[in-house]
């Protein structure tokens, strides 16, 4: 059972890696403190789909299509499947909030990252206000990963 757990993980780590559903974009904010801000932000969203037009849509790869995915490749069935991402992401969330790295070669490092505290504006009013110091999960991707992100470089 346990070889099995292993391979699924690392099946599921090399399909995360050739998969569409890791690109992400910018987000354009709501509630810009000034109308200076919300007409950059527009002009930046504006020359965002200019250039979009030549790029492809980015695909959403759902939980439930992982699991079949994953199923199909290992021969697992699909509760089994589900048992082992929910299992495998159990174990990376609990052990990162701990404060251990997490070291997956050809895959990248899930680690725990210090945010200092530090004096941010509400983008509603306008006002000063302190941010507290928080730890964060954070994803550094290895070069393998990165290399396989981007084929033509």
């Amino acid at each position: 059972m346990i070889n099995r757990l292993l391979f699924a993980f690392a099946l599921l780590l090399s399909m995360m890696a050739t998969s569409n559903a890791f690109t992400s974009s910018r987000r354009v904010l709501k509630g810009a403190a000034s109308s200076v801000q919300k007409s950059t932000v527009k002009l930046a969203a504006a020359k965002k789909a200019a250039t979009k037009k030549d790029e492809e849509e980015v695909v959403n790869f759902k939980k439930a299509e992982f699991v079949a995915a994953v199923a199909d490749k290992t021969g697992m069935t699909k509760g089994d499947s589900e048992k082992a991402l929910s299992a495998v992401l159990n174990v990376i969330a609990t052990e990162v909030a701990s404060g251990k790295r997490i070291n997956l070669p050809g895959f990248g490092t899930f680690k725990l990252s210090f945010r200092a505290a530090r004096k941010g504006r509400n983008p509603k009013t306008g006002e000063e206000m302190d941010i507290k110091a928080t730890y964060t999960p954070s994803f550094s991707a290895s070069k393998t990963f990165k290399d396989m992100a981007n084929p033509n470089r």
